[in-house]
This record gives structure tokens, sequence and C-alpha cells, in this order.
């Protein structure tokens, strides 16, 4: 037995109500009259209504009672839970993004669902083929059509909360493959968010009771002359003005903390200033509690402002020893290569028409117009290649990375390289890792390109410090919350190792290169050990949450995964209402009430 709507059972006051109508005293005005015999019956209905005395069987009173509680019953929508009456396959649907550990549903929104996805495939008849679906960054389908209780409460049960956004697009283009193998299959949605999925009919649980709810969305810094500035940026997500203290700490220790107010769904900025340049890590935390505390932190990694070492060995070329000589934050060296007696002690090698016998082992190695050497092999030359627009990291912030090369060098690609640029088969441009250390080759002599007087040329050197420099490999900044991280080990590194937020220890090489790290799905500062077996380099980096919110509405403003509108209707509990026969019931009673009432006889 269940009410579907419990609200309605606030009626139930009218019955005391009624009671004590039936026992008020009736105030009566006295009147002096010759004898007592006509108003005997007066006398009695007065000594009935003596207040709090024992009631007097009533039968208007029992009806009047018994048809209130029947309104009731019906306004609360009593209803019996009589389980599925179709076996028709259902796909369950379970979101364990972060947004689901809030606890304006206790525990925790994700518990509540899945105890409630739990109960609902128990009331399925026997043999219904359930699908189970956990809803995240990477959407997965835990269980494929099993008709198993153990399995289908197995599988539910081990859905564990996530700290990442749910990838609305993934979400929507899996559970539409599922329902497409299955045109009659019932997708039911326990979730804080509505999917639509093509033009399907969803049946939907909200978790979702209130956005009470305050996130750092945004951390950064930057170098001023009096130290550090820091920037916070919080998210108000709920609908009211919200007052909250936070706080700044560097490398654990309290720096500083504002009482600020943000407004209604809403960002406010704070400032934080006179920070320690000596500090090598940020924490902003918002110390008041609310439904999602895991958003409520932040953290940023200040990396020290070390110039890099960069060695141009050429034997004239003015574009290149230009370009570097004009770049801030390097120490540039330009030699001849017959004046170099070994290669050592800097972070970047410049080589322009020569290749040594051996590579350095302290930094990488950028190569333009490649000579005959033993690591790859060079041959004649190919005239004017078409240049088409790469992805690569070297071309990041160019919209159109075109230019024109007069010739390049026919080189065999190598099979520890991995070409950036390719004509007809021949790499123009290709990279690739020895022995640790990474290669960058052109193979064209720059002198017989249009590079040199292109706007694209200094973004390309640029982006070429940024991501060459061995430090780079482990300057990583802007990952989230289960994100892969490719790390680019410095060369004469043998093992490395990451130590994350909750102390573990997890070795990421041998082998070099390491595999990506996916490791990640814990925010906070991780630190990074590299072995080179004379010394451990030791730096960090950090992982935050996502905005979720951001997230999560850039996804929607995109559409579904058809571009269709899906039909999303509350979940329905399998119950059989009897507000149709309680309400003839009262009725029926209404009548033999009016009928009794006028046909008593008065003794």
């Amino acid at each position: 037995m269940t009410f579907v709507t419990p609200w309605g059972l606030i009626g139930l006051i009218a019955v005391p109500l009624i009671i004590i109508l039936y026992i008020m005293k009736q105030k009566r005005e006295k009147v002096i009259v010759s004898s007592h015999v006509l108003w005997q019956k007066v006398l009695r209905d007065m000594q009935a209504a003596t207040p709090w005395q024992k009631l007097r069987k009533n039968l208007l009173m029992f009806l009047q009672l018994l048809c209130a509680v029947l309104i009731v019953l019906a306004l609360a929508g009593m209803a019996l839970e009589s389980g599925t009456h179709t076996s028709q396959p259902v796909i369950i649907a379970i979101d364990s993004s972060l947004s689901m550990s809030s606890t304006d549903v206790k525990p925790t929104r994700l518990d509540a669902a899945k105890k409630d996805a739990q109960k609902y495939a128990a009331e399925l008849p026997p043999g219904t083929p359930v699908t189970v679906v956990s809803l995240r960054r990477e959407p997965d389908v835990l269980l494929y059509e099993s008709d198993s209780d153990n399995e289908i409460r197995t599988s539910i049960q081990s859905i564990e909360q996530t700290k990442t956004y749910t990838d609305i697009r993934r979400a929507e283009e899996l559970l539409l493959s599922l329902k497409n193998r299955h045109p009659d299959a019932l997708i039911v949605l326990f979730s804080d968010m509505p999917i639509r999925v093509g033009n399907e009919e969803i049946q939907f649980s909200n978790y979702k009771k209130q956005n009470d709810n305050i996130a750092v969305v945004r951390f950064t810094h930057a170098f001023s002359k009096d130290g550090i500035t820091a920037m916070s940026i919080l998210r108000n997500q709920g609908d009211n003005d919200s007052e909250v203290s936070v706080s700044l700490y560097g490398d654990d220790s309290f720096l500083d903390s504002q009482l600020v107010t943000v407004p209604e769904n809403g960002t406010r900025t704070v400032w934080w200033s006179n920070v320690p340049s000596s500090v090598k890590t940020l924490h902003c935390v918002i110390d008041t509690e609310d439904i999602l505390t895991e958003d409520n932190h932040a953290y940023d990694t200040v990396f020290e402002g070390k110039p890099v070492k960069v060695l141009l060995v050429t034997h004239g070329n003015y574009f290149l020893e230009k370009i570097f000589s004009i770049i801030e934050g390097i120490e540039f060296t330009r030699t001849l290569p017959d004046e170099l007696i070994e290669y050592k002690d800097h972070d970047l090698y410049i080589l322009d028409g020569v290749v040594p016998d051996k590579l350095p082992e302290d930094g990488n190695v950028v190569i333009f117009n490649p000579v005959p050497n033993d690591y790859f092999a060079v041959g004649g030359w190919m005239d004017t290649p078409v240049i088409e627009p790469s992805g690569h990291v070297i071309f990041k912030h160019l919209e159109n990375p075109g230019f024109s090369v007069g010739r390049t060098r026919i080189i065999e690609k190598p099979d520890w390289a991995e070409p950036v640029i390719e004509y007809n088969g021949n790499p123009v441009i290709f990279e690739g890792l020895i022995n640790n250390t990474r290669l960058l080759v052109f193979g064209f002599n720059i002198y017989e390109t249009d590079l040199p007087i292109r706007t694209e040329f200094p973004v390309i050197i640029s982006n070429i410090l940024s991501e060459y420099s061995p430090a780079s490999g482990t300057r990583i900044s802007g990952i989230t919350a289960g994100e892969p991280i490719r790390f680019m080990l410095q060369p004469g590194t043998i093992k490395a190792n990451v130590i994350t937020p909750d102390g573990r220890n997890i070795e990421i090489a041998p082998p070099v290169p390491p595999q990506p790290f996916i490791q990640t799905e814990e925010p906070g500062i991780y630190k990074v050990l590299q072995d080179n077996s004379l010394h451990i380099n030791e730096s960090v980096f950090v992982v935050n949450l996502p905005d979720e919110w951001q997230a999560e509405s850039i996804e929607s403003a995109a559409g579904g995964a058809g571009g269709e509108e899906g039909i999303i209707i509350p979940f329905r509990k399998n119950v059989r209402l009897f507000n149709l026969p309680i309400i003839c019931a009262a009725l029926l009673i209404l009548i033999v009430e009016w009928w009794y009432y006028a046909n008593r006889r008065y003794a």
C-alpha cells in the first residue's frame, strides 16, 4: 500500500474537527417557561452537548467521519504497488557524475538513486531483460540484457561516485544505440538532470531538490612586483544571494581569508594579493558548507621562473638566431658546429644543417635541414611540397598554419617517429623519441620557405619552446578529474613515479616513454618523481574538478545526439489507484447520511 500524493493526508485534520463540533457545548439563551414537559427533548440535547462528556452513539457523526476519511484517501492517491505487467526490455541508466554526490537527498543523490533503481528492478516480472548503464564522463554499460536478479542488483550496487561531469552527447549516443537494438525497450533514467535521446520517451526519476551550492570554478595566479596575485571565481547556483567564507593556502599554510557575497545564479571574483613568491602550490577553499562540498576546493601550481637554456648550432642562420635572441625568459647561446666539443648543459638544442653522432642526454633536440645521419635515412630533395594545416601542438593558437616550402628532404620515416606534416607519404615535419630524448625534425632549410616573413613564425617558435623544453613535460596545467595525462619525462630518466593526493605511489616508468596516466580521478596536488640514477627530480601538478554547471549548459545548448526533441516524463511507480472506488463510496455515504437525516424520528 502506498500514496501517490501523500500531501493529501493533511486533510485528516478534518476528523478531529468533526468530533470537536459534536462535543462542543451548545450555547443557548435562558428562557423561563411554565412547564418542562414540552422541553424534555431539548433538555436531553443539552445534556448530550455538555463538553468533554463521553460521546453518545450518533450515526450521523460516524457517517461524516467515514466520508471525510475516504475523501482524504482519494486526495492522497491511495494505491497498491502491483509490479510491472510487461516483460519489455528495460534500460536502467544511473547518473554517477559529480553533482550526484550532493546531500540534499540523504545520504547522497547517487545512493538514493541506486536504492530506487534496485527496488524498481526487483519489481519487474521474472525474465525481463535488464541493461544497466552508468552515466559519467565516459558512459559505460555495466550489464547487458540480463534477467538475473543477483547480477542486476550487483551491477547497480557497483556504480561508484565519480568526480567528473556527464558527457551528455556520449550518453545520448549510447542510450540511443541500445534503444535502436530493441525499439520496444523502456529507458528509465535515475539522475538530477533530464537527458533527451532522439525523440524517444524516457521515464525520469529526479533527485535534485535544491540548488543551494557555491563552487570554485576557476583559480589561477600571475606574478607581480610584489609577489604573486591569485584570482578565484566563485559561482552561486542557487536562487538567493549567499555569503561565504573563502580561504587561501600556500604549500598547506594558511595565507588569507575573506568574507564575500556571491549573487544568485551569478559569479564573484575574489583577488588575493601579496602572496609570497616562494610558494609552489596554492589551495583555495570555501569554508562555508553546502550540499556539495567537493567543489569547494581548487588548486594551482606556481612554476619557477627558471630560464630555459637554448643552444643554436648553425653555420649562420640569421632568422633562427634573430627569433631566439628576442625571446624573453631564455638563456640563448649560438655556436658553429666546428666550435662545439660536447652537447651538454642546455635544455633545448636547435640544430640547423647538422646532426651529431651522439644526441644530447640532458635536453631535447629540434633539427632543421637534416643531413645524412645514423638516426634516420636522408635522401635527395622533393620540390614544392604542399603544406596542409595540422593540429599538432607546435601550431597551437594558429587558425590556418599554412606556409610555402620550396623543397624538402626525402626522408624515410623511422619506426620511432610520427609525422606532423607529410606530403605524398614523405614526412615534411616529424617527431619522435630516442632514449627519452625528444626530437622534432623539419626536413627543409628555413631559407627556402616563406615562414620567417609570416606572422606564424614567432608563434611556432614559442610553441616549440613551450613544448620541447624538458621542464614542459611535467609542467602540466588545466587538468580536470578523470582526464588522462601524457608525460614527457626529462632526458636520462630511467624511473618515474606519481604520488597521488591520497598518498598512493604509482610507478609510471619504465617503460619509457610512459603510457598515458589515467588515475586522475581525485582532485588535489600530485607529485612526479623522476630518477635518472644520479638524482631525483621532483615536480608537481594539480587536478581540479570540472565546472559541471558550465559543461552541462554547453552540452544542453548543443542539442541532443540526434538533433531531435525527446519526451521526458516523470518516473512512474507500478501502482493501482483506488481513487474511483473511494470517491464512489464517499458519495454513497453522503446519500445515506442525507436520507437518514431527512427521515429520522424524534422521540
